[in-house]
């Protein structure tokens, strides 16, 4: 099954969880804009530097601009270096190369023809109002990607970020891994399965249970991923689930799905995929942003503003230029381009 499924890391961020799915076998592409970022991933098989990048400081619009400009040798290389049925793009919505390239990316992706998933992570309320803006403005264009197969969505707000990494790595293993684990005559868990639930529009969570029905549901409402939200939207609910697991508990919980597909193990390892999009906790983002409204603009302002005492003219000379001469200097590339807008 893991050969059905790779991932491109984009960004630092994405290349730190992408480094924990190759280390659990599956193939992964790194892309980046920072060639010491690249270098920071020892061990990796498939790195790539986008032409031009010199990082991107949390800059989206200049990570757009360079993945346009390269993105005939960034696709080459995801087709020679990635054979799979589903990709999965993996990003930070915070930063700067992975944010704004990510959704982009997946879009470019889909126009491919490719099944295409995403892996983001969304920042912690104290984490910086850049990071929140980054965050908001790339949900914003994520949402409205058409065919966007599921899209996890890690909270930086749920603890430790590498923590948080490294659960959903061993979670999103367990779960694709229960097609070759379990064999069982009472109804199995098939290859096709996972991968149409891993297909669905939307959120998907992955969690994993040693417990009771009580500690699922639990782990529903407090987990590594952006809240749930308390619409009951579910499309497909999968799992391996031990004999203490009810799914009809499972439904009472979150809502009643389109299908459900089960099989029975030693412990419950479940997805839940076609969820909304967590508009509540989208909404603490934007909260973030309105009420330091004013003090962005204020900083802003005083960035761009100085008060002299007077101009001193008197030190520069005369200028010879005419102005015929200056109508002869060259255009600005702005302006050319500007032309052609």
């Amino acid at each position: 099954m893991k050969k059905k499924i790779a991932f491109i890391a984009i960004g630092q961020a994405g290349g730190n969880i992408g480094q924990l799915f190759e280390e659990r076998g599956f193939s992964v592409l790194y892309l980046n804009t920072s060639e010491e970022d690249l270098s920071t991933l020892s061990g990796a098989k498939y790195k790539y530097h986008i032409t031009g990048g010199e990082g991107c400081n949390k800059d989206r619009k200049k990570a757009k601009q360079l993945v346009i400009d390269d993105y005939d040798q960034i696709a080459a290389e995801i087709d020679a270096k990635l054979d799979a049925e589903i990709i999965f793009v993996i990003f930070a919505s915070g930063g700067g190369t992975g944010s704004g390239a990510g959704p982009m990316l997946c879009d470019l992706l889909l126009d491919d023809g490719k099944t295409v998933g995403a892996v983001t992570v969304i920042p912690a309320l104290d984490e910086s109002i850049k990071s929140h803006v980054n965050s908001y403005e790339c949900f914003a264009e994520l949402t409205k990607i058409e065919g966007l197969a599921s899209c996890f969505i890690l909270d930086n707000e749920n603890g430790n970020k590498l923590g948080l990494n490294r659960s959903f790595a061993d979670d999103f293993t367990a779960f694709v891994e229960i097609p070759d684990k379990i064999q069982n005559v009472e109804g199995n868990i098939d290859k096709a399965e996972i991968q149409e639930t891993l297909k669905a529009h939307g959120i998907a969570v992955i969690l994993h249970s040693t417990a009771d029905s009580a500690d699922v549901i639990k782990k529903l409402q407090d987990n590594i991923y952006a809240p749930i939200e308390p619409d009951r939207v579910v499309k497909y609910i999968t799992a391996e689930m031990s004999s203490n697991v009810r799914m009809t508990d499972v439904e009472k919980d979150l809502g009643v799905p389109v299908d459900t597909f089960q099989t029975a193990g030693e412990e419950t390892v479940l997805c839940a995929s076609g969820l909304s999009f967590p508009q509540t906790r989208l909404d603490l983002i934007y909260e973030r942003i309105d009420e330091n409204r004013e003090t962005i603009k204020k900083n802003l302002k005083a960035t761009h503003e100085l008060s002299l005492k007077g101009d001193v003219d008197f030190l520069s000379e005369p200028s010879n230029i005419t102005k015929k001469d200056d109508e002869k200097k060259p255009k600005s590339r702005r302006d050319i381009m500007t032309k052609y807008l």
